[in-house]
């Protein structure tokens, strides 16, 4: 698989590390509207479309986000490399065993 942001290559084990050790400054943390659940948001680079989800379980809680930042961040890469995956298989496959 090929990194979306960069010339980086490899399995999809190695670009899920190389996306949050990398490129980890592009899953935003955002606050719902309206006081509600804290949301990480990553983007596609290829579509333009948005991932974004609840973080759980302790959306109240501030200081969660601090804690937990590289557990969100993987998890966000994640989701993006599924959608890679499924909308864009041409543009992340390199010939290289997922």
């Amino acid at each position: 698989m090929r990194c979306p942001w960069c010339p980086a290559a490899g399995s999809r084990r190695r670009l899920h590390r190389h996306l949050a050790d990398t490129h980890g400054d592009v899953v935003k943390t955002v606050e719902g509207e309206a006081g509600g659940p804290m949301q990480y948001v990553v983007g596609c680079p290829r579509c333009g479309g948005e991932i974004r989800h609840e973080v759980k379980p302790r959306w109240g809680d501030p200081a969660f986000l601090t804690e937990f930042e590289p557990e969100i961040r993987l998890v966000a890469f994640d989701l993006l490399l599924y959608h890679l995956e499924d909308a864009h298989p041409d543009d992340v496959s390199d010939g290289l065993e997922a």
